[in-house]
């Protein structure tokens, strides 16, 4: 990875909301690109909005009339658009969108106390290839899985996206994110960006908003916790690129995948 700009958008979605939702979601998308982002990724089903078991009343499809008018507008836009619905089947989706195509689709594998009632977790752990980055996706309570963020990164993953739909206080919410974050980041090397849902979902349920980037040695390069926003930030891939190829030259700069002995975990 080179450079890339991406933005991260706290965004309110209302539960089966899927027209106005998806007008947001195109508002803030050609406010990314007016910024010059290459990648703009949304909350945690963003465009059905939240709220369990009843998002999986507004399954969508991939091929549905709602997912491909996202999935055409990343074509009209030049822009990579990272989006969240519920699918059909119960699953908890995060889409890829890229040139006027659907790159992929990451299905929650790791479910809520209360998702796993009712949603179906995914069983795969897959990366996109963008044109600007190769991406990792883990939705929300996914965060706290280090398993997951290292998967991704032995899979080359430059930058892995975080959306959520958490209603932790504010400050809960930052506290949180500042313990677990940085580990994540630091570890393997990778970017890592996050944002939720923000805002009164139409039936009583509050989220509480929070975008943060934080760089491959886990310091944060922008954080926003004021509300519905976009937060946008530059990545430099050179020190990643530098660690992955001409690390543990000295403790000053070491690079700690290599060094992983996985056939002695877990055992």
């Amino acid at each position: 990875m080179d450079r890339v700009r991406i933005s991260m958008v706290c965004m309110n979605s209302r539960l089966g909301d899927i027209a106005g939702n998806s007008s947001t979601i195109l508002k803030y998308a050609r406010l990314a690109k007016e910024t010059g982002s290459d990648i703009v990724c949304f909350p945690e089903m963003s465009l059905t909005g939240y709220s369990m078991p009843r998002s999986l009343d507004y399954a969508l499809s991939p091929d549905s009339p709602e997912v491909k008018r996202i999935v055409e507008a990343s074509r009209d836009l030049n822009l990579c658009i990272i989006f969240g619905f519920a699918e059909v089947g119960g699953h908890i989706a995060q889409a890829v969108a890229e040139n006027g195509e659907l790159l992929g689709i990451y299905r929650k594998t790791h479910l809520g106390q209360n998702e796993k009632n009712y949603a179906s977790p995914g069983d795969s752990l897959p990366v996109f290839r963008t044109s600007k980055a190769t991406i990792g996706i883990q939705l929300c309570l996914e965060s706290h899985f280090p398993e997951i963020s290292g998967t991704y990164a032995t899979k080359g993953a430059d930058i892995i996206f975080m959306p959520h739909a958490s209603g932790l206080n504010p400050e809960r919410r930052r506290l949180t994110w500042n313990k677990v974050l940085p580990a994540r980041s630091y570890d393997n090397t990778v970017f890592v960006a996050t944002c939720n849902q923000v805002g009164d979902n139409g039936i009583g349920t509050v989220f509480t908003g929070g975008a943060a980037i934080l760089d491959v040695r886990g310091d944060i390069i922008a954080e926003d916790y004021s509300g519905e926003c976009i937060l946008t930030a530059d990545l430099d891939g050179k020190l990643q690129h530098e660690l992955r190829t001409d690390g543990n030259r000295n403790m000053r700069s070491l690079y700690f995948l290599n060094r992983r002995r996985p056939d002695i975990y877990f055992r």
